[in-house]
């Protein structure tokens, strides 16, 4: 079966084994996110083609690595726009990001350009880490310096390279980086605030006290 896929003919062999590491929901989170970008609208079945076309391994009919498996892909599709509430959009009019699965795209997005995506462990264990309430962004606040500093009462300790950290940007990222990930750290923050006290209180400390270099950073670019 021929591969018609802009996307993959564009990626550098480097590139395709790293995201073969990715589980399933994080290769749709990759495809639907950079395509999004590209402002390309996937369907259901390009995404599936996309999938198999990374990672046929994966992604193929048993004994016929020649033809897509569809049935798991779009399986999956349909729990991440459902319950896990990953994406939105339909078959009619294509699949985008939610806001909190924009920032997993980003981190991915991020670790392919450094190489340094790791295997999946497992196809269950690494979906639960990003499923249910969508947790592993709001762990990357939890292990953040001014997240720790905070709970260990030791706010003075705080300080400007603790919110760009927290933010996951520094004073060299692009500007469209870091409104995408201002914009997604604060929906991330805004999901799970009524749950952890702290996380509410250092983002509001943070953006209290360094509120200024969002300013600054962005103005500079």
């Amino acid at each position: 079966m021929t591969v018609n896929s802009k996307l993959f003919k564009s990626l550098t062999a480097k590139q395709v084994k790293s995201l073969t590491k990715l589980s399933t929901e994080r290769l749709i989170i990759w495809i639907i996110g950079r395509n999004n970008e590209l402002g390309i609208k996937l369907s259901i079945e390009d995404i599936v083609i996309e999938c198999w076309a990374i990672n046929p391994e994966k992604h193929s009919l048993r004994g016929h690595a020649q033809y897509p498996d569809s049935h798991n892909v779009i399986k999956r599709i349909y729990e991440m726009k459902g319950k896990k509430g990953l994406l939105t959009g339909s078959p009619m009019t294509g699949f985008y990001l939610s806001d909190i699965s924009q920032l997993i795209y980003a981190d991915i997005s991020e670790l392919l350009k450094q190489e340094k995506i790791k295997l999946s462990k497992g196809l269950t264990a690494a979906d639960r880490s990003i499923s249910s309430l969508d947790e592993a962004p709001y762990k990357r606040l939890k292990k953040t310096p001014a997240y720790v500093k905070f709970k260990e009462e030791k706010i003075s300790e705080i300080v400007e390279t603790d919110f760009l950290y927290f933010y996951g940007v520094n004073w060299h990222s692009k500007r469209s980086y870091i409104q995408n990930r201002i914009k997604n750290v604060d929906t991330v923050v805004k999901i799970f605030a009524d749950r952890d006290e702290i996380l509410k209180k250092v983002h509001k400390y943070l953006n209290e006290k360094f509120g200024y270099i969002k300013l600054e950073i962005l103005k500079n670019k």
